[in-house]
């Protein structure tokens, strides 16, 4: 008796090599395993350039709202918005250099390392 052949030109039944059994595992859904390599050390929080960033925008908030009452048309003649909102142009300018100046002295009080 010959052996038929499936589909694909293989010879079916058995060849006298028992099929390899695998043992069961049960399903385990995938955790993350927290990463035990390189942490980068962390940098101490550095005030003083916080204070300085604050400045700054200090000064754009200050800038911005200066532009606007330049643009706008509903405060008058463009003389009297221009230096109308001189005043409170120059507060900004002023607390922008209070906090650098603190900024400053945060520096250079600082402790090294």
């Amino acid at each position: 008796m010959s052996n038929p052949q499936g589909p694909y030109g293989q010879q079916s039944g058995d060849q006298g090599q028992p099929a390899p059994q695998y043992p069961q595992q049960p399903y385990q859904p995938y955790q993350q395993q927290p990463y035990a390599g390189y942490t980068a050390p962390r940098k101490p929080l550095d005030l003083a350039k916080l204070v300085a960033i604050g400045a700054w925008v200090v000064l754009g908030l200050y800038a911005l709202k200066f532009l606007y009452v330049l643009a706008d048309d509903d405060y008058g003649d463009f003389a009297d918005r221009f230096f109308g909102s001189m005043p409170e142009l120059g507060t900004g300018v002023f607390f922008t250099g209070v906090l650098l100046a603190v900024g400053v002295w945060l520096h250079r009080n600082q402790e090294p390392g």
